[in-house]
């Protein structure tokens, strides 16, 4: 994990602050919300935020999440506390997501989540 976003990092495609708040990012999954990170899953989701938080930087947008996805992600249970952790996983970070970014970032919290209680 480490490894990966340091490459991220000296490749230049993602800011030194991002590619530290990430790596804090992986110990408050793991530490607070029990979620394990050392996997493919959790490689693929952190890279994805991270790239996403650099795009926002950059004024970059991307399209919208499958109205679908989106849809049955807000309809399980679940949903309100996926809120909770996406909020407490970007507070620390001095910029704004565009909202088209968090609904992929709460994609692959929930594929996350959902990948744990199972």
């Amino acid at each position: 994990m480490e490894n990966r976003l340091n490459l991220l990092c000296q490749a230049g495609v993602i800011d030194q602050d991002i590619c530290d708040g990430m790596l804090n990012v992986v110990t408050e999954l793991e530490s607070v919300w029990g979620i394990p990170m050392r996997n493919e899953q959790g490689e693929m989701a952190v890279t994805h935020m991270a790239n996403a938080l650099m795009r926002s930087r950059r004024g970059v947008e991307i399209g919208p999440l499958d109205d679908e996805l989106l849809a049955e992600i807000k309809e399980a249970d679940i949903y309100p506390k996926l809120v909770q952790v996406h909020q407490s996983l970007i507070s620390p970070f001095a910029l704004a997501l565009h909202p088209n970014e968090e609904g992929y970032l709460l994609a692959n919290l929930y594929s996350l989540w959902m990948a744990h209680k199972a």
